[in-house]
């Protein structure tokens, strides 16, 4: 294998290592196989023409060119015949699919949904990314420039991701590209006394400073306290505080903040109003809640021309709803989701604001929120309960999209027919639902995350009890979809403080803190649309709406007596003593203990690679050097080959004591050299000349070498090795004498002979 197909197999490994540092920024991993793909489809395609044509040029040429085929096979939709043979209406659906995927990066914070717009962005980035550190590793030959695009992928995660990408993905991104750093010849280097040739000085420099900077960028991390992360709120000044509200909820994230700093007042004419409404998300796979993502909005829906009417909202309960106005002033919030009372009528607002139908989400078109004052026409819907109870089946379309679920934990659908059983209708269930986790089920308001963010989250949530309103929100909603209620949750503003008591037709002034912060879950009622439910406790939200609380209300089951409460007696669900056999087997704590692998990844990861790392390069050299000793005297078969081991020993072991010479020299000439060190007369200076005869008497024959001939003909092949080892002992004992005690030290504990071969290795061509 040549240096060159070295040195690209290291650039595919620090491009695919780079890529997947990407992997916070998405909900799922689907996206890396073709990512993975791309790259080592370039990465192969240069290799083949190199190796075939041994033109750089045309391999530049056909890397470019296989990055748009794999695009076009993995994104043209049916469009390209053969899969690979573009058409226009193929390059019509990849810019569409690249305007969606840049819509998704605009709307949403990490991690996003990855929509095939996103997936289009990522698979054809990974695969610019492999181009271009393969032209500049290999076909440049300038590796330290293959940084450049490595790091403008690795500083996305770091800047958007909570945590950045992870001190494994981050390791594994550096390693491969030292390598790269230390196969950079550059400039030859000289040896100062010898003037041998030898590695670049550049390259040795740079790939030793930045194994440093990797092993400190791991290591202190972990070593200092108090980087926590805070990705709500960022403080840039006095009294200039600006809010980030997440739309994607993960759920071992919290919508929690230490900021008390005011980042929204409004005034309104509504005497207890709701929370702000800032987006809804109804796309969940198991770990998150991420809106969902279709078709553009088209520019006619703009807000100042009035929102559609509510989804599922009937005429009759629009026209009891009151009317209202809500003046909001954004001082310290800067997205392009815009707070709002739900449902919106109007929105009086400079900018093109649009809103979708679906859920009267309003995005901004290239605006954000920053610094926005506007007026919004509302409606203030209270349904009674009667509406509730009598609310026929959701429609087809709606019931199919927003009661779908991954697969989950059979403890949760089971905890969501248990709290209801006995319910009749999806009001009492709702309703039922609420209660367990407001007050029946002993569960507590907490700021810490569950020690399950995966795809157990909900029960763990379920088995710890505690958590903030995120848990609250997201388990609610996944268990009215198990129960078949659509659910989807929202994520805004709790209603804040009021600042000014609104008197005589005046409006009451309220302020809105990041502490307000908040998830709630709604659910959809046909006829009365989609109606906020309030799970999390009291401490945190006050009173929860009046219609979700029955004024008759149905008794949920006894705690500890799961299924106690008699299903109909039409009803096939089983016994209460087969209810708690179940319960017993299955129930949330058995379901959501923690595992092996659970405590695995809960480890300190930042020290153990830390001290992995420190390990490794306080090994590697002592190691190498070993290895290759073993090796050297394991494949000697007589007196001349010890004569030649002992001689190869003997050179590495004084270069550790800074004694070298040019590759020309003869052994005579070593000898000559060495002696100054060994002293005239003295036994190791004999030591010296025995081992230089008898590498002489190897190369050139018997009687070549004074001395030589004799120490060939009157030892056996066992006693010459002996002889030898100790004789390279011996000389080299001599010459450390002569040296100080941090180079004697030196080369005791960091002998570089198997590094030195290692690398002459990496540069043979």
């Amino acid at each position: 294998m040549t240096r060159s197909a070295r040195t690209a197999l290291w650039a595919a490994a620090a491009s695919a290592a780079a890529v997947l540092t990407l992997n916070p920024l998405v909900v799922s991993s689907g996206w890396l196989v073709g990512a993975f793909g791309i790259v080592f489809a370039v990465v192969g395609a240069g290799l083949l023409v190199r190796g075939l044509f041994h033109r750089p040029g045309l391999a530049v040429a056909v890397q470019g060119l296989v990055v748009l085929l794999v695009v076009v096979l993995l994104f043209n939709g049916g469009t390209a015949p053969l899969g690979v043979v573009p058409t226009p209406a193929t390059v019509d659906r990849l810019v569409q699919l690249a305007t969606d995927g840049v819509q998704v990066v605009q709307r949403y914070s990490v991690p996003a949904v990855d929509l095939r717009g996103l997936r289009l962005l990522l698979v054809a980035g990974a695969g610019l990314v492999a181009f271009a550190v393969d032209l500049f590793a290999v076909t440049l030959r300038q590796p330290a420039l293959a940084g450049l695009p490595l790091l403008g992928v690795l500083a996305v995660p770091l800047a958007l991701a909570p945590g950045g990408s992870g001190a494994v993905a981050f390791v594994l991104a550096g390693v491969p590209y030292l390598v790269l750093l230390a196969g950079d010849r550059g400039t030859p280097a000289r040896h100062p006394r010898s003037g041998r040739s030898g590695r670049s000085v550049t390259g040795v420099t740079a790939s030793a400073t930045a194994a440093v900077a990797l092993v400190a960028a791991v290591a202190v991390p972990a070593a200092v306290p108090g980087l926590d992360e805070r990705p709500l709120t960022i403080d840039t000044g006095p009294g200039d505080t600006i809010a980030v509200i997440n739309p994607i909820l993960n759920l071992k994230a919290s919508l929690g903040a230490r900021s008390d700093a005011t980042i929204v007042t409004y005034a309104t004419d509504e005497p207890d109003p709701a929370p702000l409404r800032i987006v809804t998300a109804d796309v969940f796979d198991g770990q998150t809640w991420a809106p969902s993502t279709g078709a553009d909005i088209p520019r006619r829906q703009r807000v100042q021309d009035g929102l559609s009417p509510a989804p599922g909202l009937s005429d009759a309960v629009r026209d009891q709803s009151v009317v209202r106005s809500t003046q909001i002033s954004i001082r310290g919030l800067d997205q392009t989701y815009l707070p709002l009372p739900y449902p919106a009528l109007r929105v009086d607002i400079a900018g093109n604001w649009l809103y979708e139908t679906d859920s009267l989400n309003v995005v901004g078109d290239g605006e954000t929120t920053r610094g926005r004052q506007y007026t919004v026409t509302h409606l203030e819907v209270q349904p009674t309960e009667e509406e509730l109870r009598a609310a026929p089946p959701a429609p087809g379309d709606v019931q199919e999209r927003y009661t779908e679920l991954p697969q989950l934990p059979a403890v949760v659908a089971d905890t969501a027919q248990q709290v209801t059983a006995g319910a009749t209708n999806a009001y009492e269930r709702a309703a039922l639902l609420q209660r367990y986790f407001r007050s029946s089920g002993g569960f507590t308001y907490s700021t810490t995350a569950p020690n399950d963010g995966g795809s157990d989250a909900v029960a763990t949530f379920l088995s710890e009890k505690s958590g903030f309103c995120v848990q609250f929100a997201s388990a609610m909603a996944v268990m009215a979809r198990s129960l078949q209620i659509p659910a989807r949750v929202a994520i805004g503003f709790l209603p804040g403080r009021e600042t000014q008591t609104g008197q005589d037709g005046a409006l009451s002034r309220w302020r809105i803190s990041a502490q307000d912060a908040h998830a709630w879950p709604e659910l959809f009622f046909e006829g009365v649309g989609w109606v906020r439910f309030e799970p999390t406790p009291a401490t945190r939200t006050g009173q929860s709406p009046g219609y979700s609380v029955p004024q008759v209300a149905t008794e949920p089951p006894v705690q500890g007596q799961t299924g106690a409460t008699p299903p109909p007696a039409a009803s096939s669900a089983p016994s209460a003593s087969a209810s708690t056999s179940t319960a017993t087997a299955t129930g949330p704590a058995a379901a959501a203990a923690p595992t092996g692998w659970d405590r695995f990844l809960g480890l300190p990861w930042g020290w153990i690679l830390g001290a992995l790392l420190l390990l490794v390069a306080v090994l590697t050299p002592w190691v190498s050097t070993a290895l290759l000793t073993r090796r050297r005297w394991a494949g000697v078969t007589g007196a001349a080959s010890s004569a030649e081991a002992a001689w190869a020993e003997l050179d590495d072991r004084v270069h550790d004591l800074g004694v070298s010479w040019p590759p020309s020299t003869t052994p005579r000439q070593r000898a000559v050299g060495l002696s100054e060190f060994a002293g005239a007369g003295s036994p190791a200076a004999d030591q010296l000349a025995r081992l230089r005869a008898a590498v002489e008497s190897a190369r050139f024959g018997p009687g070549s070498g004074a001395g030589g001939g004799v120490l060939v003909a009157q030892r056996t092949d066992r006693q010459v090795g002996r002889l030898v080892r100790a004789d390279v002992d011996a000389v080299v004992e001599a010459v450390g004498a002569q040296r100080s005690r941090w180079v004697r030290w030196r080369a005791r504990l960091f002998p570089t002979a198997g590094v030195r071969r290692a690398l002459d290795w990496w540069d043979r061509d």
